[in-house]
């Protein structure tokens, strides 16, 4: 493939891999336009292709160069009283070098600019926009297809919106103007839009809408909802927003606000910019520090509007939410309740979330055969979905460590099967001891906690127990009894026996 204008025109394409058409078949290629200047000159590209059957394939395109229109607005947030800095990323499109005017509407009004009435609210004057470490502002040139970063400063000083527009004003560096050769080809409607009635004009002006919404300063404390696993709690939450609602002569449109979830949309209360809601419109919303605790901790909080206050005199708004919390595994973590007025600004409000360790879902205990023998007991587990769950399982820290589980990981399949076989063992080292241990099964959305107990082996009936030593003694069962006359065995006796307290003492006295 051969492009004669890359310059102007960039294709879609794979250059590395060669490009394959099955027979009878199409494929689409996109081609990206970027104009050099206004009108259609030099616009034109022809892009070949070629193979081995058909040659060469040619396409040729042309392009015209329109007057740019604003950007899609950027938004920048900052704390109230702190500064927070944004890049405008300018490229010099066209083939020579150029001079640039730099205009900050809420400073400047630009001159000899036909701009919609539904962009008159970024030209409104205010301090809280300003250009950052630039020496200069206007003549600044910039070479052919060069590039100029431009710093702008967002320094809010109170809770309402703020709105301007980063004009570069372009001209060309030999002063000359401009040409339009496709002057004559353009509608009255553009003609008027553009603000010309000849092919030429001095200027080219790109628009770049900015939009600072400040955020209050965070509160000093936070709200901590408490729950046991597996469990459910609900708690409202109550918090305030303070700030310059309704003016020193509040009217019922101003008092009067609503309140709504956020909408999917990311930029949803600022795809009209241009548009002011009749009614204060606030918006909420839960922020999560990570996405991944996003995933896990999402469908375990709900909040929704429970009441709603506002002080006129003190220009204060209360909103009370109702938080339900129904978390599947022990955690600590924090959320962030979000609530937004687009012509207010942004307000965060902590909230602890803490879950504790769950209630046992079964107790189950393993009856010992013997020390070091192994016993084991068997259950089936499934997931609570109808879908496969990678799970983990181990012992908590502190139980005895004579018990083990198979499998230690896998995965546990859905609800409707039988389920997976959980293998606990125990292997006792030593009698009279209370073996205990806590076995946990972990999935990314449950937890589960098992109190596994080690009994002693039970004990053997002796009844029908063959005696290992002959206690009938029939030998001596056949001899025939001697019969003693210990009153004659003892008048012969002539001292005292070993039994006696006086050991061998004389029983007669000797005669002198």
């Amino acid at each position: 493939m051969k492009n004669s204008n890359p310059e102007n025109f960039v294709t879609d394409i794979n250059k590395k891999t060669p490009l394959v058409l099955l027979p009878r078949s199409t494929t689409e290629i996109s081609v990206y336009f970027h104009p050099s200047g206004l009108g259609r000159d030099g616009h034109e590209t022809c892009i070949n292709f070629y193979c081995t059957q058909f040659k060469e394939w040619k396409f040729h395109l042309f392009g015209v160069g329109l007057f740019p229109k604003p950007i899609d607005a950027q938004r920048i947030t900052t704390i109230l009283g702190l500064q927070a800095s944004a890049m405008i990323h300018f490229k010099n499109p066209t083939r020579e070098a150029v001079s640039i005017d730099l205009i900050l509407t809420n400073k400047e009004e630009p001159k000899n600019l036909v701009i919609d009435n539904c962009w008159n609210s970024f030209l409104h004057e205010n301090s809280a926009f300003r250009f950052s470490s630039m020496r200069r502002t206007h003549g600044i040139v910039v070479p052919p297809k060069g590039s100029l970063d431009i710093p702008l400063l967002f320094i809010p000083t109170t809770m309402t919106l703020y709105k301007t527009m980063v004009i570069v004003k372009v001209k060309r560096a030999n002063k000359k103007n401009w040409l339009i050769d496709n002057f004559d080809e353009l509608s009255l409607e553009a003609k008027s839009c553009i603000g010309v009635d000849c092919g030429e004009i001095q200027a080219i002006h790109w628009m770049y809408p900015i939009i600072g919404l400040p955020q209050a300063p965070p509160p000093k404390s936070s709200a901590v909802i408490k729950c046991q696993a597996n469990k459910r709690v609900e708690e409202k939450v109550e918090v305030t927003m303070i700030g310059n609602f309704y003016g020193h002569h509040p009217s019922h449109d101003k008092i009067d606000f609503v309140v709504f979830p956020k909408r999917n949309s990311i930029n949803s209360i600022y795809e009209e910019v241009e548009v002011t809601p009749k009614k204060r419109e606030f918006e909420y919303e839960i922020e999560f520090e990570t996405e991944e605790l996003k995933s896990s901790l999402e469908s375990s909080v709900t909040l929704y509007l429970y009441s709603k206050h506002f002080n006129a005199k003190q220009q204060i708004i209360s909103l009370i939410f109702n938080v339900i919390f129904t978390p599947k595994k022990p955690c600590r973590t924090h959320i962030i309740l979000k609530v937004e007025c687009i012509t207010d600004g942004i307000w965060k409000f902590p909230i602890t979330l803490i879950a504790t360790e769950p209630e046992v879902e079964d107790v189950i205990d393993i009856q010992g055969i013997g020390l070091f023998k192994t016993a084991v007991t068997e259950f089936r587990l499934t997931s609570q979905t109808r879908y496969y769950e990678s799970f983990t399982a181990y012992f908590l820290p502190g139980g005895d460590r004579d018990f083990f589980v198979n499998p230690q990981s896998g995965e546990l399949p859905p609800f409707y099967t039988k389920g997976i076989l959980i293998v606990v063992g125990f292997k006792p080292k030593m009698y009279s001891k209370k073996y205990q241990a806590t076995l946990v099964i972990q999935t990314d959305e449950m937890y589960w906690l098992y109190e596994i107990n080690g009994l002693p082996p039970l004990p053997k009936s002796m009844a029908h127990v063959k005696a290992k030593i002959d206690a009938n003694n029939k030998t001596y069962d056949s001899m025939p009894p001697i019969r003693h006359n210990f009153i004659r065995e003892n008048a012969k006796l002539r001292s005292t026996a070993v039994s006696s307290t006086i050991k061998g003492a004389p029983l007669v006295k000797k005669q002198k």
